[in-house]
């Protein structure tokens, strides 16, 4: 658990240093050590400043982000350059398609065919997939609006106050987690929730976290991701196709080891890097798209539930790794709703003293270009700095109590799945 001492005074305003378990200290006044990234034992001397330096710059990204007062923070720029080399990669793929056809059917015998296969192949690499929705069953539960009236209900309200559309389906998984995106090539709008996460909401809470997601409905950012997804997974999947085996060309035939193994390790070696370091810089510049794109969701979330709402669920975040080691399966038959939640609670407000160390700790923990989303420490930084906004949508007790109890029967499943593992194991 994240806990503070008091240590030596700051260097730089004087104020006395916070501390953590395992953490170098910082100033919780002005910052001063947060973006402290020590290297980690196991790895590599190159891979730990290939790190550092990725943390340092998504530290210094996220407090631009942070500091941020536009009210819309998305990152217009970013977004254009993605989708202008996803259009450029779909153009590459049609263009493979009509070139290897054209080949197969008006080129000569052999060499032209051969050709006209490569490219049909190359087309098939740059082709875009979308997610399935029957996959995601099998790790989740579709909730109808019979099975959690109340939960739709109150979905419907928030979708009313902030003028966004509604979810096609509502899934239901075991995590800490939650999320919108967008399934099959005929969109179809996904909400998923994880439990655990609802289980130590408060019901507030609950309607930030469904205000945030829907957020990301009204402004279609899932189509963002389908739009930006060629430019994203393209350039990776060409690296992995090409790369090299890991194989010494020593280890086999003499005429291989002097010709072909070798010819492709040291060329393909080299593209299938130079391919990757562009997946690198691509995924880089879409994480500080995305993560714009999270703080226009909260300012949402902020709409629907009040800010102070908001913030506790961005506190919630910041505490998930201390929450998670207290939903055991060390609680009675059919009780798991109501112990889980009540211990999660009671944790919440035993740590709560801890909640600023934690939120700052999380800015130097979660610093990365590559993070989807900014460290909970600086939502709760953007947010606090916004002006205070009052709840759109209130819950009374009544309601309340039946969203806890829909919840039930997927804390339940939740369990009996530990338990089976317990027997398994």
């Amino acid at each position: 658990m994240t806990s503070t001492t008091l240590e030596p005074s700051c260097p730089e305003c004087g104020t006395q240093l916070a501390t953590a378990p395992d953490e170098a200290p910082w100033c919780s006044a002005c910052e001063w050590n947060l973006d402290h990234f020590p290297g980690e034992p196991r790895y590599s001397w190159f891979w730990n400043r290939m790190a550092a330096a990725d943390r340092r710059a998504g530290y210094r990204s996220d407090r631009l982000l942070a500091e941020s007062t536009d009210p819309e923070p998305v990152g217009r720029n970013d977004y254009r350059v993605l989708v202008g080399i996803s259009a450029v990669v779909m153009a590459a793929m049609v263009a493979a398609i009509a070139g290897g056809l054209w080949l197969i059917v008006a080129g000569g015998p052999f060499w032209p065919i051969v050709i006209g296969l490569l490219l049909l192949g190359f087309a098939a690499v740059l082709r875009p997939r979308f997610q399935r929705f029957k996959p995601l069953l099998t790790t989740s539960y579709q909730v109808e609006p019979a099975q959690a009236p109340t939960l739709y209900e109150v979905m419907e309200r928030i979708a009313d106050r902030l003028e966004t559309p509604r979810p096609d389906a509502v899934l239901i998984t075991f995590g800490w987690n939650a999320g919108v995106l967008t399934t099959g090539p005929r969109p179809r709008r996904v909400l998923i929730l994880g439990v655990q996460l609802l289980l130590a909401l408060r019901p507030a809470e609950v309607v930030a976290l469904l205000g945030h997601e829907l957020g990301h409905l009204k402004y279609a950012d899932t189509r963002r991701g389908l739009l930006t997804a060629p430019a994203r997974d393209s350039f990776g999947r060409l690296s992995e196709l090409i790369r090299p085996p890991a194989v010494s060309p020593w280890e086999l035939g003499p005429s291989i080891q002097l010709a072909g193994l070798l010819i492709w390790q040291l060329t393909g070696g080299v593209v299938s890097w130079l391919l990757f370091a562009v997946h690198v810089a691509i995924n880089r510049l879409s994480a500080r798209d995305q993560r714009t794109v999270e703080l226009r969701a909260d300012d949402l979330a902020a709409r629907a539930a009040g800010t102070e709402a908001a913030l506790r669920l961005v506190d919630v975040l910041a505490a998930v790794p201390v929450l998670t080691g207290f939903v055991q399966h060390h609680v009675p038959k059919g009780e798991a709703a109501l112990r889980w939640r009540r211990m999660l609670h009671a944790v919440r407000e035993r740590e709560s003293a801890g909640a600023p160390a934690r939120r700052q700790l999380s800015i130097r923990t979660e610093a990365s270009l590559f993070a989807t989303h900014p460290a909970p420490g600086r939502r709760h930084q953007w947010l606090s700095a916004r002006p205070p906004q009052v709840s759109a949508v209130h819950l009374t007790e009544s309601e309340a109590s039946a969203l806890e109890q829909e919840f039930k029967p997927y804390a339940e499943a939740l369990h009996r799945t530990m338990l089976k593992e317990i027997v398994h194991d």
